[in-house]
Protein backbone atom coordinates (compact mmCIF):
# COMPACT_ATOMS: atom_id res chain seq x y z
CA UNK A 1 0.00 0.00 0.00
CA UNK A 2 2.83 1.99 0.71
CA UNK A 3 4.02 2.13 -2.70
CA UNK A 4 0.92 2.53 -4.32
CA UNK A 5 0.31 5.63 -1.74
CA UNK A 6 3.55 7.13 -3.22
CA UNK A 7 2.81 6.41 -7.10
CA UNK A 8 -0.53 8.42 -6.39
CA UNK A 9 0.97 11.22 -4.60
CA UNK A 10 4.49 11.09 -5.73
CA UNK A 11 4.97 9.14 -8.77
CA UNK A 12 8.63 10.40 -9.45
CA UNK A 13 9.38 8.72 -6.07
CA UNK A 14 8.75 4.86 -7.27
CA UNK A 15 10.85 3.11 -9.21
CA UNK A 16 9.77 3.15 -12.71
CA UNK A 17 9.12 -0.67 -13.11
CA UNK A 18 7.45 -0.81 -10.13
CA UNK A 19 5.42 2.21 -11.43
CA UNK A 20 4.31 -0.19 -14.53
CA UNK A 21 3.09 -2.60 -12.25
CA UNK A 22 0.88 -0.15 -9.84
CA UNK A 23 -0.95 1.00 -13.35
CA UNK A 24 -1.75 -2.51 -14.37
CA UNK A 25 -3.37 -2.86 -11.29
CA UNK A 26 -4.94 0.38 -11.12
CA UNK A 27 -6.30 -0.42 -14.64
CA UNK A 28 -7.45 -3.83 -13.93
CA UNK A 29 -9.43 -3.10 -10.90
CA UNK A 30 -10.71 -0.36 -12.62
CA UNK A 31 -9.74 2.05 -9.67
CA UNK A 32 -10.60 5.75 -9.79
CA UNK A 33 -8.96 8.22 -7.48
CA UNK A 34 -10.99 9.97 -5.10
CA UNK A 35 -9.68 13.70 -5.78
CA UNK A 36 -11.81 15.72 -3.42
CA UNK A 37 -10.74 13.57 -0.81
CA UNK A 38 -7.01 14.29 -1.14
CA UNK A 39 -7.45 17.98 -1.05
CA UNK A 40 -9.49 17.40 2.38
CA UNK A 41 -6.64 14.83 3.87
CA UNK A 42 -3.06 17.12 2.73
CA UNK A 43 -4.97 20.16 2.05
CA UNK A 44 -3.00 20.44 -1.16
CA UNK A 45 -4.93 20.65 -4.81
CA UNK A 46 -2.12 19.50 -6.45
CA UNK A 47 -2.25 22.47 -8.99
CA UNK A 48 -0.18 25.47 -10.23
CA UNK A 49 -1.94 28.67 -11.61
CA UNK A 50 -0.33 30.00 -14.58
CA UNK A 51 -1.19 33.73 -15.94
CA UNK A 52 0.48 33.74 -19.69
CA UNK A 53 -0.07 37.44 -21.76
CA UNK A 54 -1.22 35.73 -24.74
CA UNK A 55 -1.95 32.54 -26.62
CA UNK A 56 -0.78 33.70 -29.94
CA UNK A 57 2.56 34.15 -29.17
CA UNK A 58 4.45 30.02 -29.51
CA UNK A 59 7.19 31.90 -26.96
CA UNK A 60 4.28 31.49 -24.22
CA UNK A 61 4.16 27.90 -25.68
CA UNK A 62 6.99 26.44 -25.52
CA UNK A 63 7.33 27.71 -22.08
CA UNK A 64 4.38 26.70 -21.16
CA UNK A 65 5.62 23.10 -22.11
CA UNK A 66 8.65 23.14 -19.92
CA UNK A 67 6.55 24.54 -17.36
CA UNK A 68 3.94 21.27 -17.57
CA UNK A 69 6.77 18.73 -17.79
CA UNK A 70 7.90 19.81 -14.99
CA UNK A 71 4.83 20.08 -13.36
CA UNK A 72 3.48 16.73 -14.31
CA UNK A 73 6.93 14.84 -13.51
CA UNK A 74 5.93 15.81 -9.68
CA UNK A 75 2.38 15.32 -9.85
CA UNK A 76 0.95 18.68 -10.63
CA UNK A 77 -1.49 19.64 -13.18
CA UNK A 78 -1.50 22.86 -14.88
CA UNK A 79 -4.52 25.67 -14.91
CA UNK A 80 -3.66 28.46 -17.31
CA UNK A 81 -5.43 31.66 -18.24
CA UNK A 82 -4.72 33.96 -20.56
CA UNK A 83 -4.50 38.00 -19.74
CA UNK A 84 -4.38 39.45 -23.19
CA UNK A 85 -1.66 41.91 -22.32
CA UNK A 86 -4.50 43.52 -19.66
CA UNK A 87 -3.23 44.36 -16.27
CA UNK A 88 -6.57 44.57 -14.66
CA UNK A 89 -7.39 40.86 -15.83
CA UNK A 90 -4.26 39.92 -14.63
CA UNK A 91 -5.69 40.63 -11.16
CA UNK A 92 -8.85 39.54 -11.69
CA UNK A 93 -7.13 36.03 -13.21
CA UNK A 94 -4.89 35.79 -9.99
CA UNK A 95 -8.26 36.40 -7.58
CA UNK A 96 -9.84 33.49 -9.69
CA UNK A 97 -6.95 31.24 -9.25
CA UNK A 98 -6.50 31.71 -5.66
CA UNK A 99 -10.11 31.25 -5.02
CA UNK A 100 -10.01 27.94 -7.28
CA UNK A 101 -7.05 27.11 -4.12
CA UNK A 102 -3.91 26.99 -6.87
CA UNK A 103 -1.23 25.59 -4.56
CA UNK A 104 1.35 28.16 -6.46
CA UNK A 105 1.44 30.62 -9.31
CA UNK A 106 3.30 31.25 -12.28
CA UNK A 107 2.88 34.38 -13.75
CA UNK A 108 4.10 36.88 -17.02
CA UNK A 109 2.79 40.18 -16.27
CA UNK A 110 2.50 43.89 -17.35
CA UNK A 111 4.39 45.08 -14.52
CA UNK A 112 5.85 43.19 -11.77
CA UNK A 113 6.54 45.74 -9.88
CA UNK A 114 3.19 46.93 -9.53
CA UNK A 115 0.49 46.06 -6.81
CA UNK A 116 0.04 42.87 -8.31
CA UNK A 117 3.48 42.04 -6.71
CA UNK A 118 2.16 42.93 -3.01
CA UNK A 119 -0.98 41.26 -3.51
CA UNK A 120 0.53 38.02 -4.31
CA UNK A 121 3.04 38.46 -1.55
CA UNK A 122 0.23 39.46 1.19
CA UNK A 123 -1.59 36.12 -0.09
CA UNK A 124 0.86 33.76 0.84
CA UNK A 125 1.05 31.26 -1.82
CA UNK A 126 4.22 30.58 -3.66
CA UNK A 127 4.72 32.39 -6.70
CA UNK A 128 6.78 32.80 -9.96
CA UNK A 129 7.42 35.94 -12.47
CA UNK A 130 8.42 34.41 -15.30
CA UNK A 131 9.95 36.57 -18.53
CA UNK A 132 10.67 39.36 -16.09
CA UNK A 133 14.38 40.70 -15.13
CA UNK A 134 13.97 41.43 -11.42
CA UNK A 135 16.97 41.43 -9.19
CA UNK A 136 14.79 42.44 -5.93
CA UNK A 137 11.47 42.34 -4.96
CA UNK A 138 8.60 40.37 -2.39
CA UNK A 139 7.45 37.32 -5.64
CA UNK A 140 10.30 35.32 -7.01
CA UNK A 141 11.57 35.29 -10.79
CA UNK A 142 12.98 33.49 -13.86
CA UNK A 143 13.95 35.59 -16.70
CA UNK A 144 17.06 36.58 -19.00
CA UNK A 145 18.30 40.08 -18.41
CA UNK A 146 15.90 41.76 -20.81
CA UNK A 147 18.28 44.80 -20.74
CA UNK A 148 21.45 43.23 -21.99
CA UNK A 149 19.39 41.06 -24.38
CA UNK A 150 18.27 44.61 -26.03
CA UNK A 151 21.93 45.65 -25.78
CA UNK A 152 23.42 42.91 -27.71
CA UNK A 153 20.67 43.13 -30.41
CA UNK A 154 21.46 46.64 -31.46
CA UNK A 155 25.18 45.94 -31.05
CA UNK A 156 25.15 43.25 -33.71
CA UNK A 157 23.85 46.00 -36.37
CA UNK A 158 25.85 48.85 -34.77
CA UNK A 159 28.86 46.21 -35.70
CA UNK A 160 27.88 45.77 -39.20
CA UNK A 161 27.73 49.50 -39.54
CA UNK A 162 23.99 50.77 -39.44
CA UNK A 163 23.35 54.29 -37.53
CA UNK A 164 19.93 54.43 -38.70
CA UNK A 165 18.77 52.00 -36.28
CA UNK A 166 15.01 51.71 -35.34
CA UNK A 167 12.89 49.86 -32.37
CA UNK A 168 9.50 48.02 -33.18
CA UNK A 169 8.39 47.77 -29.57
CA UNK A 170 5.60 46.26 -27.77
CA UNK A 171 3.87 48.85 -25.89
CA UNK A 172 5.97 49.78 -22.51
CA UNK A 173 2.80 49.61 -20.69
CA UNK A 174 1.74 46.03 -21.10
CA UNK A 175 5.32 44.72 -20.78
CA UNK A 176 8.27 45.05 -18.78
CA UNK A 177 10.21 43.28 -21.17
CA UNK A 178 9.88 45.16 -24.16
CA UNK A 179 10.45 48.18 -21.89
CA UNK A 180 14.32 46.79 -20.43
CA UNK A 181 14.87 45.90 -23.77
CA UNK A 182 14.70 49.40 -25.19
CA UNK A 183 16.57 50.64 -21.98
CA UNK A 184 19.16 47.59 -23.56
CA UNK A 185 18.76 49.61 -27.00
CA UNK A 186 19.23 52.97 -25.88
CA UNK A 187 22.50 52.16 -24.24
CA UNK A 188 23.92 50.57 -27.30
CA UNK A 189 23.60 54.18 -28.88
CA UNK A 190 25.24 55.86 -26.08
CA UNK A 191 28.20 53.50 -25.98
CA UNK A 192 28.65 54.13 -29.47
CA UNK A 193 28.18 57.87 -30.35
CA UNK A 194 24.93 57.28 -32.07
CA UNK A 195 21.81 59.37 -32.25
CA UNK A 196 18.53 58.48 -30.16
CA UNK A 197 16.11 59.69 -32.84
CA UNK A 198 12.28 59.61 -31.19
CA UNK A 199 11.16 58.59 -34.68
CA UNK A 200 12.57 55.60 -35.03
CA UNK A 201 11.14 54.23 -31.81
CA UNK A 202 7.83 53.21 -32.40
CA UNK A 203 5.48 51.48 -30.07
CA UNK A 204 2.89 49.12 -31.17
CA UNK A 205 0.28 46.16 -29.34
CA UNK A 206 1.76 43.03 -29.64
CA UNK A 207 0.59 41.29 -33.16
CA UNK A 208 1.02 40.85 -36.59
CA UNK A 209 -1.65 43.02 -37.31
CA UNK A 210 -0.25 45.82 -36.16
CA UNK A 211 3.19 45.41 -37.68
CA UNK A 212 1.82 47.49 -40.92
CA UNK A 213 1.55 50.74 -39.44
CA UNK A 214 4.54 50.48 -37.39
CA UNK A 215 6.92 50.06 -40.78
CA UNK A 216 4.97 51.81 -42.40
CA UNK A 217 5.45 55.24 -39.77
CA UNK A 218 9.50 54.31 -39.27
CA UNK A 219 10.14 54.28 -43.01
CA UNK A 220 8.13 57.52 -44.03
CA UNK A 221 10.38 59.28 -41.86
CA UNK A 222 13.04 61.79 -43.67
CA UNK A 223 15.65 59.81 -42.61
CA UNK A 224 15.16 55.93 -43.05
CA UNK A 225 16.35 53.47 -40.65
CA UNK A 226 18.56 51.17 -42.72
CA UNK A 227 18.07 48.30 -39.61
CA UNK A 228 15.43 47.25 -37.09
CA UNK A 229 15.36 46.03 -33.79
CA UNK A 230 11.84 44.21 -32.64
CA UNK A 231 10.47 43.47 -29.64
CA UNK A 232 10.08 40.35 -29.92
CA UNK A 233 10.41 37.79 -33.26
CA UNK A 234 6.50 37.75 -34.40
CA UNK A 235 7.15 41.54 -35.05
CA UNK A 236 10.11 41.27 -36.99
CA UNK A 237 8.49 38.70 -39.35
CA UNK A 238 5.40 40.87 -39.45
CA UNK A 239 8.39 43.97 -39.99
CA UNK A 240 9.83 41.52 -43.10
CA UNK A 241 6.75 41.22 -44.47
CA UNK A 242 5.31 44.86 -44.64
CA UNK A 243 8.84 46.01 -45.93
CA UNK A 244 8.78 43.67 -48.50
CA UNK A 245 5.22 45.15 -49.30
CA UNK A 246 6.97 48.21 -49.81
CA UNK A 247 9.57 46.95 -52.21
CA UNK A 248 12.14 46.67 -49.94
CA UNK A 249 14.92 43.81 -49.51
CA UNK A 250 15.69 42.32 -46.52
CA UNK A 251 18.29 42.90 -45.91
CA UNK A 252 19.42 44.38 -48.58
CA UNK A 253 17.90 47.26 -47.86
CA UNK A 254 16.92 46.77 -44.12
CA UNK A 255 17.99 44.49 -41.48
CA UNK A 256 15.86 42.73 -39.10
CA UNK A 257 16.79 41.51 -35.53
CA UNK A 258 13.86 39.67 -33.49
CA UNK A 259 13.85 38.67 -30.38
CA UNK A 260 12.93 34.81 -28.86
CA UNK A 261 14.14 32.79 -31.46
CA UNK A 262 10.46 31.08 -31.57
CA UNK A 263 10.95 28.28 -34.05
CA UNK A 264 9.42 29.81 -36.96
CA UNK A 265 12.26 32.00 -37.23
CA UNK A 266 14.30 29.55 -38.94
CA UNK A 267 12.16 28.72 -41.23
CA UNK A 268 10.82 31.99 -42.82
CA UNK A 269 12.67 33.84 -45.77
CA UNK A 270 14.97 35.10 -45.17
CA UNK A 271 16.06 33.01 -41.49
CA UNK A 272 15.86 35.71 -38.74
CA UNK A 273 18.59 37.07 -36.36
CA UNK A 274 16.80 37.34 -32.99
CA UNK A 275 18.06 36.65 -29.67
CA UNK A 276 17.49 33.11 -28.28
CA UNK A 277 15.53 33.00 -24.75
CA UNK A 278 16.49 29.45 -22.82
CA UNK A 279 12.02 29.23 -22.40
CA UNK A 280 11.16 25.75 -22.15
CA UNK A 281 14.27 25.83 -18.88
CA UNK A 282 12.68 29.05 -17.63
CA UNK A 283 9.46 27.48 -17.49
CA UNK A 284 10.46 24.20 -15.96
CA UNK A 285 12.79 26.44 -13.46
CA UNK A 286 9.40 28.12 -12.31
CA UNK A 287 7.73 24.92 -11.25
CA UNK A 288 10.74 23.70 -9.43
CA UNK A 289 10.70 27.50 -7.44
CA UNK A 290 7.46 26.82 -6.86
CA UNK A 291 7.48 23.46 -5.22
CA UNK A 292 10.73 24.48 -3.43
CA UNK A 293 8.76 27.58 -1.94
CA UNK A 294 6.15 24.61 -0.90
CA UNK A 295 8.21 22.60 0.37
CA UNK A 296 9.57 25.66 2.78
CA UNK A 297 6.72 26.82 4.05
CA UNK A 298 6.16 30.26 5.27
CA UNK A 299 9.37 30.73 5.32
CA UNK A 300 10.49 30.97 2.24
CA UNK A 301 12.35 33.89 1.08
CA UNK A 302 12.17 35.26 -2.69
CA UNK A 303 14.83 33.72 -5.06
CA UNK A 304 15.55 35.86 -8.59
CA UNK A 305 17.27 33.74 -11.26
CA UNK A 306 18.55 34.99 -14.35
CA UNK A 307 19.57 32.38 -17.14
CA UNK A 308 21.79 33.36 -19.96
CA UNK A 309 20.56 34.74 -23.62
CA UNK A 310 22.52 33.94 -26.98
CA UNK A 311 22.58 36.31 -30.23
CA UNK A 312 21.48 33.48 -33.00
CA UNK A 313 22.76 35.54 -36.22
CA UNK A 314 20.93 33.99 -39.38
CA UNK A 315 19.85 35.72 -42.97
CA UNK A 316 17.93 39.06 -41.95
CA UNK A 317 21.00 41.24 -41.05
CA UNK A 318 23.74 42.00 -43.15
CA UNK A 319 26.84 44.72 -43.37
CA UNK A 320 25.32 48.53 -44.25
CA UNK A 321 27.89 48.32 -46.77
CA UNK A 322 27.70 45.15 -48.31
CA UNK A 323 28.05 44.94 -51.85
Amino acid sequence: MASVSRFINSPEKVRAETRERIRLAIQECNYRFNFVAKVFSTQRTQTIGLVIPTITNTVFADSTRGLQDEATRHGYQVLMVNADYDSAAESRLVRHLLERQVDGLVLTVSDPHGPIARELADAGTPAVFLFSTLSEGPVSSVGIDNERGGFDATTHLADLGHERIAMLAGSFATSDRSRHRYDGYCRCLSTRGLTLDPQLVVQIPYGLEYCREGVLRLMQTANPPTAIFASNDLMAIGAMGELRSLGLSVPRDVSVVGFDDVLMSSYVAPRLTTIRQPVYEMGRRAVQMVLDALGRGEQSVPRHVILNHELVVRESTASLHRA
